[in-house]
């Protein structure tokens, strides 16, 4: 019987094989996209893009958390998608828009949030615009700023916003237009082969 070396050697020669197989599709797959569309890529700065604003903030104490809750709430923390627990519904004062990036003051790291949510203190919203907003689109954009997390971190919480619109960030072009189809196929490019991994180191090690 093969013992618990041997078998961690196995699993990571093969997880290795795969991931050497993910990462050549993954370049195939982009080679492809940048030739069907061809986009121009500018570099633009975050206050063209995207509006910053502060969340209405309630204690945890105000709220009914709920495993059957409706509304993620929000809050510093950069695991989970900073969401901490689902709640019941309070009231439309405090709810938050959803399609939205949002970003808590500590861990100053970006998620994306898709539905309607109520957040901790010392948090903000992050919101598009433009029309043409998802969860691609969304993650498109989220690697970048997330960038940047070190820069916001070492700042004063007061000159956050300032850092923020005055960031670059590089969007695909055509006809002057955002293309924004590029950045909804490379981020599924993406997710494709990241969850091809992921769903075959699961099979191997239950």
């Amino acid at each position: 019987m093969p013992n618990r070396e041997e078998i961690e050697g196995k699993l990571f020669s093969e997880k290795e094989s795969k991931t050497k197989y993910c990462v050549k599709n993954y370049y195939k797959s982009k080679n492809q996209l940048n030739n069907e569309i061809c986009p121009s890529l500018k570099t633009v700065k975050v206050s063209e893009l995207f509006n910053m604003k502060g969340n209405p903030q309630l204690n945890k104490s105000s709220f009914v958390f709920s495993d059957d809750g409706e509304y993620p709430y929000f809050t510093r923390t950069v695991t989970n998608n900073g969401v901490s627990g689902y709640v019941n519904y309070l009231d439309d004062e405090h709810l938050i828009k959803g399609n939205s990036l949002a970003i808590g003051m500590l861990g100053m790291r970006f998620f994306y949030m898709e539905h309607d949510f109520y957040a901790g203190q010392f948090s903000k919203t992050v919101y598009p615009l433009f029309d043409k907003f998802n969860q691609n689109i969304a993650e498109y954009f989220i690697v970048q700023l997330n960038k940047y997390q070190k820069l916001y971190q070492g700042s004063l919480v007061r000159d956050f916003e300032e850092l923020f619109y005055d960031s670059s960030i590089t969007v695909p072009y055509k006809n002057s237009n955002i293309h924004y189809e590029y950045m909804e196929k490379y981020i599924q490019i993406i997710r494709d082969n990241r969850s091809d991994m992921l769903i075959d180191y699961i099979n191997k090690v239950h």
